[in-house]
C-alpha cells in the first residue's frame, strides 16, 4: 500500500546479519588477531599460590606447582593417614612451631617403613583411646618411633608399655608419683633424665609432656634392656617387681599393634 512502511521480513534480517558476519565481520576481527600476538597476558595463579608467605610450606617451593606428600618426604602412608583425619600435611609443620622440639618435625626424614610405623601407631593410639586428640596422637606416635630408635629399642615394645602404663593418656598420674604416658617417676629418675637433655615441663608435672614422658620412657627401658640383658628381666625392673601379668599384657599389646598394622595398609 502506497505510503505505509513495510516491514522487511524476517528472511531478510537473516540475510543482512549473515552478510555482515562473512563478510564485514573478518575484516574488523583481523586486526586485533595479529596484534594478541604479540601481547604478553600476565599469568593468572590459583587463589592458594597467591598468598605464599601465609603457608610456610608452599613458600619454599615453586609458585608454578603445589608439593605433594612424596616431595615434601611423607610416604603415602601418612599422607594416606592424615587425609582420612581430614588433616593436612602443613599440620605437621604448625604443631612443630607450636611445641619446638617436637619429633613430629623427623617424621619426613625417617626412612618409609619407619614414617608406616608412625601412621600405625598414630591411627592405633586414636582407636584405643578416644580422647585423644590428632595433634596428640600424632605427637605420640612420632616420638615413640623416633626415641624408640634412638635409644634402640624395638618401637612395638614402647608402643605396648604405653598403652599398658597410661592407654596413651599424657595428664596420666599414679598415687606414687608415676606420671605421663610411659608413668616415669620424676622424682626418682630426674638426674638420669636430665643428663640425657630430657628438662621436663615447668610446673607441678614435669613429664606432663607428651613427648618428655615417651622419651624418659625408652631411655629407661633401653638401659634395663643393656644393664639386665633380656627383655623379661627389664619389664620387672620397669614394673618395680615381679611382672609375669604386666609382660602378659605387654606382649598382648604388641600383637594387636601388629595386627592392626597388617589390617590397615594391606
Amino acid at each position: 500500500m502506497a505510503g505505509r512502511h513495510v516491514r522487511p521480513s524476517n528472511f531478510t534480517f537473516f540475510k543482512t546479519m549473515v552478510t555482515f558476519f562473512a563478510v564485514i565481520m573478518p575484516f574488523l576481527v583481523l586486526p586485533f588477531l595479529i596484534v594478541s600476538e604479540f601481547i604478553v597476558l600476565p599469568e593468572v595463579k590459583p587463589l592458594y599460590m597467591r598468598f605464599p608467605h601465609e603457608n610456610p610450606v608452599l613458600a619454599r617451593y615453586s609458585p608454578n606447582r603445589l608439593p605433594m606428600g612424596a616431595e615434601l618426604g611423607y610416604s603415602r602412608y601418612v599422607v594416606s593417614v592424615m587425609k582420612d583425619m581430614g588433616l593436612a600435611l602443613e599440620h605437621f609443620d604448625v604443631w612443630a612451631a607450636q611445641h619446638p622440639g617436637s619429633a613430629v618435625k623427623h617424621i619426613r626424614y625417617m626412612p618409609r617403613p619407619m614414617q608406616k610405623d608412625v601412621a600405625n601407631i598414630a591411627v592405633y593410639i586414636r582407636k584405643t583411646n578416644y580422647r585423644i586428640d590428632a595433634k596428640t596422637a600424632w605427637r605420640e606416635a612420632a616420638a615413640l618411633v623416633h626415641y624408640s630408635a634412638k635409644y634402640g629399642v624395638p618401637s612395638a615394645l614402647s608402643t605396648a608399655v604405653a598403652h599398658v602404663e597410661s592407654t596413651f593418656n599424657p595428664d596420666a598420674l599414679s598415687y606414687k608419683g608415676a606420671s605421663g604416658v610411659m608413668q616415669v617417676m620424676w622424682s626418682v629418675h630426674n638426674g638420669l633424665l636430665r643428663s640425657n637433655g630430657i628438662i621436663g615441663t615447668p610446673g607441678g608435672n614435669p613429664l606432663s609432656d607428651p613427648e618428655h614422658s615417651i622419651a624418659a620412657g625408652c631411655l629407661l627401658l633401653s638401659r634395663y634392656i643393656r644393664a639386665y640383658g633380656s627383655v623379661q628381666k627389664a619389664m620387672d625392673r620397669y614394673y618395680g617387681g615381679p611382672s609375669a601379668g604386666y609382660q602378659r599384657r605387654v606382649n598382648s599389646n604388641m600383637a594387636r599393634l601388629m595386627n592392626h598394622k597388617a589390617t590397615l595398609f594391606d
